[in-house]
């Protein structure tokens, strides 16, 4: 897979979302940049670090009223490694990489900084 491309970038987002079991990935507002939106509205947003990269930063969406209400879910920055080490005991692709970091570190953040909105703002 080239993630020096968009159609490379497109393919990595389309592989996570379903590791995920997303609803969708889409073409984010740059080139470089993709959202993958899941069925209850969450939203994260791939952006990809170039010229040739090997890190893609990876961000939850969280409405615009969450920053007045003091609520973040800070971004993390994942390596990809460069050269496929299939065949190799344990070698994960991009996209398994990818949706593990998020299952890991994302995940939770975003789900807690929506409940936290949704309690903040229904009060």
């Amino acid at each position: 897979m080239d993630l020096t491309t968009a159609a490379g970038l497109e393919s990595l987002a389309r592989d996570v979302a379903e590791l995920l079991k997303a609803e969708h990935a889409e073409p984010g507002d740059s080139p470089d940049r993709q959202r993958i939106t899941y069925a209850d509205g969450r939203v994260l947003e791939l952006a990809f670090n170039r010229p040739p990269s090997t890190h893609v930063t990876i961000s939850p969406v969280l409405p615009d009223h969450a920053l007045t209400h003091g609520i973040e879910a800070p971004p993390i920055t994942v390596y990809l490694p460069t050269r496929s080490r299939q065949g190799e005991p344990g070698a994960k692709t991009p996209a398994q990489i990818l949706a593990d970091q998020i299952r890991l570190r994302i995940k939770q953040a975003h789900t807690v900084a929506l409940a936290e909105l949704s309690t903040r703002t229904a009060l």
